[in-house]
């Protein structure tokens, strides 16, 4: 009798067991599912168009870029991004004709027009790539996305989000803004996105969402395409903390990543630029558990396939630099991203996508040496006048 009593109880601590993960179950598939409608929120697919006097106000107030001097001008961005948000940006212009001209360009019209985007820790500082863009004959802007470089605001956690489609409506109104700037040298000239690192995720994954815009060429500089961790990492655990974020979003996981790639482009150290250490840190800001999702949901639907048309170019350079020490191979190997991820990845952004590897090529290729990244601009400036 005793024996049939703990086997009833032991049956009947199961049910409850199975009901408990079931109820559990039935609660996560509730509540994800209403995260993911207010992610969805964010973006109704539906170009956020400014007014005219949101446009034209936003130009009155423009000012001299104090972070770059004259000729660089400087627009201030307010938009709202859904899910009762609001962000702060600033689109940066280097005005059409500023750069040395050959004859054959001397007083001539651009032929198109180029937004570039700027990558995780990082903001716009990359002056001779303006410069390049112009002499090409192209009207080059720029944006600090929200919480980056000059949009940085007290108290906000830089290069933090929690949904890369907060982006689009400071992206949407840049695109505006940039129209209407080149408008009196053209009725319409053609767009080009152009993103690094997290801003070529970033660029594709805004292209693949607004193709009413048609945009006439997309340029991504070692895109954000997958974390560069082992497969374990990327494929398990990855996954889980993206779900453990719909609940602990704000849950800080601290600083990480060793400052190896900011010692090949500082000019403190090896390399030859100079920039704003409090807005490109040597090591990344303080991330958080939604950032991490954020990313991790942008590039799940970029490994399911985006259907860009747009002709795309994706480089990266040609070895990856891992090591925690500090070794020459980061003046001449990716340090932030694996190149072959990028180099999988890349046939998923749509049907007319070309790789090129650039040797010698940094993580951000355009801050290269000089004969890198001269082989950098001149493949992306060939492959954007083919385009066009």
């Amino acid at each position: 009798m005793a024996e049939n009593e703990r086997g009833i109880k032991k049956v009947v601590g199961l049910i409850g067991v199975a009901l408990a993960v079931i109820l559990v179950a039935l609660f996560h598939v509730g509540f994800a599912s209403a995260v993911e409608k207010e992610e969805r929120s964010l973006d109704s697919g539906i170009k956020v168009v400014p007014s005219a006097e949101t446009v034209w106000n936003a130009i009155k107030d423009r000012s001299v870029d104090s972070v770059l001097g004259a000729p660089f001008f400087r627009y201030t961005m307010y938009t709202d991004a859904g899910g009762g948000k609001s962000f702060h940006s600033t689109l940066i212009e280097y005005p059409y004709g500023s750069s040395k001209r050959t004859d054959s360009l001397a007083a001539k019209p651009a032929h198109g027009i180029i937004l570039y985007v700027h990558g995780y820790n990082d903001y716009f500082f990359q002056k001779e790539l303006a410069e390049k863009a112009d002499s090409a004959g192209y009207a080059f802007f720029a944006i600090d996305l929200h919480y980056c470089g000059r949009s940085l605001m007290p108290g906000d956690a830089r290069g933090d989000m929690r949904n890369m489609r907060e982006f689009f409506a400071e992206l949407d109104y840049a695109v505006e803004l940039a129209r209407v700037i080149t408008k009196e040298r053209a009725d319409s000239l053609p767009m080009v996105l152009m993103g690094h690192s997290q801003g070529g995720l970033l660029a594709a994954f805004y292209a693949d969402q607004r193709p009413e815009e048609k945009f006439a060429a997309l340029v991504l500089n070692s895109p954000f395409f997958d974390f560069n961790f082992n497969w374990l990492v990327r494929n398990l655990a990855i996954p889980v903390v993206s779900e453990i974020a719909m609940y602990l979003p704000d849950f800080s996981i601290g600083s990480s990543g060793n400052p190896n790639y900011a010692y090949s482009l500082d000019k403190k150290y090896y390399g030859e630029w100079e920039y704003n250490t409090e807005w490109k840190s040597e090591s990344r800001p303080e991330q958080f558990l939604g950032w991490v999702r954020a990313i991790h949901k942008a590039q799940q639907e970029l490994h399911r396939g985006f259907h860009i048309n747009s002709p795309t170019l994706v480089m990266h350079g040609d070895c990856t630099e891992k090591g925690e020490e500090w070794s020459e191979n980061y003046m001449h190997c990716g340090g932030v991203l694996d190149v072959e991820h990028i180099e999988k990845w890349a046939p998923k952004v749509g049907p007319n996508v070309k790789t090129e590897t650039i040797a010698g090529g940094l993580h951000d290729l355009f801050l290269s040496r000089k004969a890198v990244r001269d082989e950098a601009y001149a493949k992306a400036f060939r492959f954007i006048d083919e385009s066009l």
